[in-house]
């Protein structure tokens, strides 16, 4: 094939991706500039376990020193918001905690709302990012063994998980503990391919137990609402920017928040057409947020 068809090839796919992003070729101009706030997913749009993606430290950069506002909205519970933020100052973004928004916040902000949480206990399957929330509430937390008389069931990703967790959640969801998950993502995106994600430990549990989890991270539009209220923009002039179409892009699309799915993570632009979940912008990375 010669480098001219090669080259039209790639404009018919520009055009296509163009269109299924319901984007015409004349409204391609820079979306940093057409956006007052911008909810920013981590995995797979910033970076890739432990190495920056290419483009995201000068569009983080960018967003700091125009004091445009903007949160990193995660469904990774694992870590606290502060040690978000140490690992993007590695990586080359300092940031502050309250541009962290984490499915364990959204957690604790819905126990919150629903009344006192003192004397009342709770199993929990994470980490610290998870646990430090739950503790924030007033649950007391119990250990495997007392689990089976929990009132709740908290689920995240847990890279301890084991029989003896799965056994002990089941005994409490079956018991009838109220049961809460940060998330339900199959997979976790790194540089040497996908993890399973908090959404497998979750499915175990729920096959075990025979009960559906509430889950308040993404696609749930509770926590893309928190991060709206965090910086202060309303729905439509934010864009949400995210690597998954089935958490991300459809948080978006129930919050009433433009979407932008970049191609670095975990989706791809022809599984657009195939789920129907249709982004407002499909781009190649978080970069190209800056380009005309």
């Amino acid at each position: 094939m010669s480098r001219v068809s090669q080259a039209r090839i790639c404009c018919l796919c520009a055009g296509v991706l163009s269109r299924l992003a319901g984007v015409s070729d004349g409204e391609m101009v820079s979306l940093i500039d057409r956006y007052k706030g911008f909810i920013i997913d981590l995995d797979g749009v910033v970076y890739l376990l432990d190495d920056p993606i290419p483009g995201s430290p000068e569009v983080v950069r960018y967003l700091l020193e125009s004091g445009a506002p903007f949160v990193f909205l995660t469904n990774n519970s694992v870590s606290t918001p502060l040690m978000y933020v140490e690992k993007l100052a590695r990586l080359g973004m300092e940031v502050e905690p309250r541009h962290v928004v984490t499915s364990a916040q959204a957690v604790r902000r819905y126990l919150e709302q629903g009344g006192a949480c003192a004397g009342r206990t709770a199993f929990v399957v994470g980490e610290k990012g998870l646990v430090r929330e739950i503790e924030a509430t007033g649950l007391e937390i119990v250990n495997e063994e007392e689990a089976a008389g929990a009132d709740f069931v908290f689920v995240g990703w847990d890279r301890e998980f084991d029989f003896g967790k799965l056994k002990a959640a089941v005994a409490a969801v079956r018991n009838g503990a109220e049961y809460i998950a940060t998330n339900a993502d199959a997979t976790y995106p790194t540089p040497g391919g996908l993890l399973p994600g908090a959404g497998s430990i979750v499915a175990a549990i729920t096959t075990g137990a025979g009960r559906e989890p509430i889950v308040m991270g993404k696609p749930n539009p509770y926590i893309v609402e928190l991060a709206l209220e965090r910086m202060g923009v309303g729905a439509r002039s934010a864009l949400l920017v995210g690597d998954r179409l089935d958490t991300d892009i459809a948080a978006g699309l129930a919050a009433g928040v433009d979407t932008l799915l970049v191609l670095t993570g975990v989706s791809s632009a022809r599984e657009v057409e195939e789920t129907g979940i249709r982004p407002t912008h499909i781009r190649d990375d978080f970069g190209a947020l800056m380009n005309p």
